[in-house]
């Protein structure tokens, strides 16, 4: 394992975490009850574009204050979604963000049932008609019906450097077990049971809640937000997984989820984490698109 930096209250996260073999990934940071997961920004495709389209994804943040758990997400997508000639609906919207706690992978975790999720907007093409925190997820791929003309997530992670992008998913090794590669990414809840509300955090918030826009917010980018109570959320480690409806990027953060003060020194250490996000007025279904 690679040695953990610690400078002036910051952790560094090394990359050889032993969960996290082979490339693609990016060293987190820790800071002040928060982790910071980073991607690649030029990965995401838009037509023939590759990189900084308006579907690019800058990072995920996970945060516990207050009783608190709280996902944030950087993206070019604005929260109510865009415009697209490519999905079947016109419109493609956020995906949800889906969180697998066991050590299954996501596809045979949602085959089973055993998902968690946040239902972040109500325009998506998801299976379920309430903002909030489910468990026993089911969860689907919309990437088709939303405009994505690859066959699958490893197709897509070839497209992007044969384009002069560079493919990133976050925390998560391009060649990560967790993920199914010969298949689409799985982006909404298909089916579950809502356990709890969640509510959208604008910046004031998120500042004084302790979280750093200077990590993963960047100019032209949008911070989406979304805090619920962290008792809904399992202790232990989990990998939560986002993409916009047309899985035109992939971003994936992993923490270790612990039942200890926020003020502990040793919250964050075991991280890699998650994100948040979205509310928005109903939609006809969504899906994804190029």
């Amino acid at each position: 394992m690679k040695t953990i930096l610690k400078a002036t209250g910051v952790i560094i996260v090394g990359l050889a975490l032993s969960f996290l073999p082979g490339k693609g990934v990016q060293a987190g940071i820790a800071k002040d009850n928060w982790y910071y997961a980073f991607d690649s920004l030029t990965d995401s495709i838009s037509g023939n574009t590759v990189g900084g389209t308006k579907y690019e994804i800058g990072g995920m943040a996970y945060g516990e204050k207050n009783g608190q758990s709280i996902f944030v997400i950087s993206t070019k997508l604005p929260l109510e979604g865009t415009a697209s000639t490519y999905a079947d609906d016109g419109y493609i919207a956020l995906g949800d963000i889906l969180i697998n706690s066991t050590t299954d992978s996501f596809n045979v975790a949602s085959e089973k049932g055993n998902l968690s999720a946040i239902h972040l907007v109500l325009n998506n093409a998801a299976g379920v008609s309430s903002l909030g925190f489910y468990e026993n997820v089911v969860a689907k791929s919309v990437t088709t019906a939303n405009g994505l003309l690859l066959n699958s997530v490893g197709a897509y992670h070839n497209y992007v450097p044969n384009h002069g992008g560079t493919p990133s998913m976050g925390d998560l090794a391009l060649n990560t077990s967790e993920i199914d590669s010969s298949q689409h990414i799985l982006n909404v809840i298909a089916s579950g049971d809502l356990k709890g509300n969640i509510n959208l955090l604008d910046a004031n918030a998120l500042q004084n809640l302790g979280y750093d826009s200077s990590y993963i917010g960047r100019e032209g980018y949008n911070t989406i937000a979304v805090g619920f109570d962290s008792s809904l959320l399992r202790n232990g480690k989990f990998t939560a997984l986002f993409s916009p409806e047309c899985g035109n990027d992939i971003m994936a953060l992993i923490y270790g989820k612990q039942s200890v003060p926020e003020s502990s020194t040793t919250l964050g250490l075991l991280v890699f984490g998650t994100i948040g996000s979205l509310v928005i007025k109903k939609r006809q279904k969504s899906v994804l698109a190029r």
